[in-house]
C-alpha cells in the first residue's frame, strides 16, 4: 500500500501502529524509489521510532505535527542477505539474543512491556553464546563468542532500551555494539543497565563506527530489523544516508 501510494504521487505517506508496521512502509516506499515523506502516528507496543526521531507522544500533538512540522532527511539501514534478499530499517538490527526474543514476543499475547518480558526469560533460559565474525568497514571488529550484535541507527530499541547511547540517524554511519560472552545470570542482571545506557561500562562489550558492517557465524544467528524477525546470518548491513524523508 505504501509503495503504490508512492508511485501514484502521494506526498506524504503516515505509518499508524508499532515499529512493526513503521518497518513495512518504509521497506515500501524505499522500494518505490520515489521522492515521498514518511509520518509516523505511533500506536503499538513499543514505539522505540517515536523515542529515536523525538516524535510526540500525546496522539493530538502529533497528528498537529503532521499538519505544520518540517521535513527532515534521515539515514535507512540496509541488510543483505547472499541469496539477493534485502531489507530497510530504521532503528536498529540485531543478531542472536534479541533476536531469539523478538521471535518470541512476536507470538506473545498482551499489551505493554509484559509481553516482551516474558520473551526475555523464556529466551534466558536456552541462551548459548555463539562464535561469531563481525567486520566493520571491511576491518575485522570481532572473533569469537558473543551473546548478540546491534546495528543500530537510533539510540533505543526494545521497548526503550538505549542500546546505542551516541547513535545519530543524521550522521551518515551506523553504530556497533557487540555483547561479548555472558552468561545467564550475568546478562540477566546487565539487562536493566541498558535501559540507562550505562552497559557500555562492561568489559564485555564493545562497540564500533561504520558505514558497513558483516555478521557471520559458525551456527546461523537469528536476525530482526526494528524488531521483526527476518532470517538468519550471514548477512551484511550497511547505511544509507539521508535516504529518506521524515515529517517531524
Amino acid at each position: 500500500m505504501a509503495r503504490q501510494a508512492s508511485r501514484d504521487g502521494w506526498p506524504l505517506v503516515v505509518a499508524v501502529g508499532g515499529d512493526g508496521t513503521v518497518n513495512e512502509v518504509v521497506n515500501g516506499l524505499m522500494s518505490a524509489g520515489a521522492l515521498v515523506t514518511l509520518g509516523v502516528l505511533n500506536a503499538g507496543r513499543a514505539n522505540d521510532c517515536r523515542r529515536n526521531f523525538g516524535l510526540p507522544s500525546r496522539f493530538p500533538l502529533a497528528l498537529e505535527r503532521l499538519l505544520a512540522g518540517r521535513e527532515v532527511p534521515i539515514d535507512v539501514g540496509l541488510a543483505e542477505w547472499p541469496d539477493g534478499r534485502h531489507r530497510h530499517f530504521l532503528m536498529s538490527l540485531g543478531a542472536g539474543f534479541d533476536a531469539a526474543t523478538a521471535e518470541r514476543a512476536e507470538r506473545a499475547r498482551g499489551s505493554g512491556k509484559a509481553p516482551y518480558v516474558r520473551a526475555i526469560l523464556s529466551t534466558l533460559r536456552v541462551h548459548r553464546p555463539s562464535p561469531a565474525t563481525i567486520l566493520v568497514d571491511g576491518r575485522c571488529h570481532w572473533s569469537g563468542a558473543i551473546t548478540q550484535a546491534v546495528v543500530s541507527n537510533g539510540p533505543y530499541y526494545g521497548q526503550g532500551m538505549k542500546i546505542a547511547p551516541t547513535a545519530d540517524p543524521y550522521d551518515g554511519v551506523l553504530d556497533l555494539i557487540v555483547i561479548g560472552d555472558l552468561g545467564r545470570m550475568e546478562l540477566l542482571r546487565w539487562l536493566p543497565t541498558v535501559y540507562r545506557g550505562r552497559h557500555l561500562a562492561n568489559p564485555k562489550i564493545t562497540t564500533a563506527r561504520g558505514a558497513t558492517i558483516d555478521i557471520e557465524a559458525q551456527t546461523p544467528l537469528p536476525l530482526h530489523v526494528d524488531g521483526e524477525p527476518c532470517g538468519k546470518t550471514p548477512v551484511r548491513v550497511s547505511v544509507l544516508p539521508s535516504a529518506l524523508r521524515l515529517r517531524v
